[in-house]
């Protein structure tokens, strides 16, 4: 029998372009000293620009294809963002909406962005995203355990960023792990980042990422267990290999990740009661969606109402800043966008779907599970990316990809 190559081009470097865009975060020229108006300030401007156009040059050399199953979960999306851009025109006359403006703009591109993609090649967008991530999470940890973008109390952070974000990478830098080892023939090497990430996990302090890990593990036991027991294959390996590269890291960094642990979720967290303001955020964030049920505050109007101070500018929990600032229209809203890429994802028989379908979707999982603990709109974009791809299929591609 004649074996035909697949010819057809496939997404590439616009894939790695739109992973650093999203990974770039609000970088503004003002923290290099240079007075600019909003627009030119924000770097994400030139930086869009050349990702849409490389992305348009793709498209168009990439020839005609089928539309896939992204309308639907697209529209969902946007209608969310669309609301909240709208809300703007309600917010206090003293909010500062903008900036909120451009990086609810900046996620709708991504999405849409990512959308196309996924309708082109899903599993090959996740491979390359995936791979993305696990060569950041070795960035950020090796820089990080160097000493290097910590805090004045010792937490791991990303360099000029946060904890809370620096967690989010570690984790999904884990997945990335599993994910290689079950697509590489399971070779041990693919677990070494394992351990080193959780122990970056563990350093960051994120009480948030660390209760998101767990639900994320939860869910997604069951199913690996259950696929790996289909396959035949053995825990064995694995486990043995992780363990010992876990005693590898704990002997060089044990002492104090074990100091710091102890000092920030055992005293911190359950002896002396501290949320880092978490708990004030969310009921006065509830207190006003109860004031202003329908249609809330409007886009940034949390900041200005609450009067909480610079710090405490956003809720650091999705449901309740959407609630809170576009009332049961935006809440519907929101609900309705997980709702659909929920039935998307569903639509694919258990046993049909891909692995790259499964690790973006738990990757997602897991960021939206910390949305609900820190960040705020922009912050909830890998969130929205991630569940895109693992919910979006090229047309007559439902089931799983080589």
């Amino acid at each position: 029998m004649t074996v035909i190559p697949d010819t057809r081009r496939r997404p590439g470097v616009v894939v790695v372009l739109a992973f650093l865009v999203t990974l770039a975060g609000r970088f503004t020229l003002d923290r290099l000293g240079f007075d600019l108006p909003l627009l030119l300030n924000d770097v994400r401007v030139p930086l869009f620009a050349i990702l849409l156009m490389s992305f348009a040059l793709e498209l168009n050399q990439s020839g005609h294809r089928p539309a896939g199953t992204g309308t639907g979960t697209l529209l969902a999306i946007l209608l969310l963002i669309g609301y909240q851009i709208v809300s703007a025109t309600w917010a206090p006359g003293n909010a500062v909406v903008g900036p909120a403006m451009i990086d609810l703009t900046c996620v709708a591109i991504l999405v849409f962005i990512y959308v196309m993609l996924a309708e082109w090649d899903r599993d090959r967008v996740v491979e390359l995203t995936l791979g993305c991530f696990q060569v950041t999470a070795w960035l950020y940890f090796l820089v990080a355990a160097a000493g290097f973008g910590r805090g004045a109390n010792g937490r791991w952070a990303v360099p000029g960023g946060g904890p809370n974000v620096f967690v989010r990478i570690m984790v999904i830098g884990a997945f990335t792990s599993v994910y290689f080892y079950f697509r590489g023939r399971r070779r041990p090497i693919w677990l070494l980042g394992l351990p080193a990430f959780l122990t970056g996990a563990l350093a960051s302090g994120s009480r948030g990422g660390l209760v998101a890990l767990i639900i994320t593990l939860v869910l997604a036991l069951p199913s690996a267990l259950q696929k790996l027991g289909k396959r035949g294959g053995s825990l064995t390996k694995p486990v043995l290999a992780t363990i010992a590269l876990a005693g590898v890291t704990w002997a060089i960094a044990g002492r104090a990740i074990g100091a710091f642990v102890q000092q920030r979720f055992v005293t911190e967290t359950f002896q002396q009661g501290y949320t880092s303001g978490r708990s004030e955020l969310f009921k006065y964030a509830l207190h006003l969606f109860l004031e202003r049920p329908f249609l809330g505050t409007g886009v940034n109007g949390f900041s200005v109402v609450s009067s909480l101070g610079e710090y405490d500018r956003y809720v650091h929990n999705l449901p309740l800043a959407v609630a809170s600032e576009g009332g049961i229209v935006g809440l519907f809203l929101l609900i309705n966008a997980w709702v659909t890429l929920r039935h998307e994802f569903a639509k694919v028989p258990r046993a049909e779907r891909s692995l790259e379908a499964r690790a973006a979707g738990y990757c997602g999982v897991f960021v939206g599970g910390a949305s609900l603990f820190s960040g705020d709109y922009y912050d909830a974009r890998l969130m929205w990316i991630l569940l895109v791809l693992a919910t979006v299929r090229p047309a007559g591609r439902d089931g799983p990809q080589p």
